[in-house]
């Protein structure tokens, strides 16, 4: 009887260790599957995130945050629509000095700032001028601007919205010019106020420079395709400021330093 009691003792004492050890497996097995299920969502969030830029979108000071967004790596933005009261968006530059439009053809591969070119219209009283040399029978006669006259003026249109000028002009090829407000060069609008200075892959102007060591936006327009162009000078008087870094800068002269970072000359050409 004793030995019959320590087998089914013995029994009882071994099914309890087998279960014990089979529970035992199972919980670690499910730790197990906790840990890899974890490790698995970790890995997919930094697989999408890797997947992923960062694109932010700043107001005109460079500080303000007007948006975040995030687009597929390798893919274009689509240009933003940001409306600011009283104020007209001019584009979206790739810099805080406004130098440079961000091209929203370009694929987009790390993560990117933006930055708002807003403006807020006031009437420009200037008068502009093309000035300039060369075979054209009105820049011939302009002689870099020792002449100016009516003929030589910009025509302003009639708006309390815009600042839009226009000139229609007869160009050789070789001819160099410039808009400015007078003989004396001040406020110039040069080669880098171009919207583009090709269409169709040919290249209708080129960078001249200019008297001394000028910026690009104060470097003369060159000819290289002659024929009848019509020119229009959109300003942002707003906008303007001083290169008071320039070596030649003097306040007394400071208006032949001009510039505005909106500022832009665009083109048609008729042949």
């Amino acid at each position: 009887m004793k030995n019959k009691f320590s087998k089914i003792a013995g029994s009882v004492l071994l099914f309890a260790l087998l279960t014990t050890g089979c529970s035992d497996t199972n919980q670690k097995s499910d730790d197990s599957s906790e840990v890899d299920n974890v490790q698995t969502n970790i890995q997919t969030e930094e697989a999408e995130k890797s997947s992923k830029v960062k694109v932010t979108l700043y107001d005109s000071d460079g500080s303000a945050v007007l948006e975040e967004k995030e687009i597929e790596k390798g893919g274009k933005l689509e240009k933003p629509e940001l409306a600011k009261e009283g104020y007209e968006l001019i584009g979206w530059f790739a810099t805080p000095a406004m130098k440079h439009m961000f091209d929203f053809d370009s694929e987009i591969t790390e993560d990117l700032n933006l930055y708002a070119g807003f403006t807020k219209y006031e009437d420009d009283k200037r008068e502009f001028y093309i000035l300039g040399n060369g075979k054209s029978e009105l820049l011939s006669k302009s002689n870099w601007g020792e002449v100016v006259e009516d003929e030589f003026k910009l025509k302003k249109a009639d708006s309390d919205k815009e600042n839009i000028y226009t000139i229609s002009v007869d160009l050789k090829e070789g001819d160099e010019f410039q808009f400015a407000i007078n003989g004396s060069w001040e406020n110039q609008r040069g080669f880098g106020y171009l919207d583009t200075i090709e269409k169709d892959g040919e290249e209708y102007f080129e960078n001249s420079g200019g008297l001394g060591d000028v910026s690009v936006k104060r470097a003369n327009i060159k000819v290289v395709k002659p024929g009848r162009y019509t020119f229009t000078l959109k300003t942002h008087p707003a906008e303007d400021y001083y290169d008071e870094k320039d070596e030649s800068y003097t306040e007394e002269g400071k208006e032949n330093f001009n510039l505005n970072p909106y500022d832009v000359i665009s083109w048609t050409f008729e042949g």
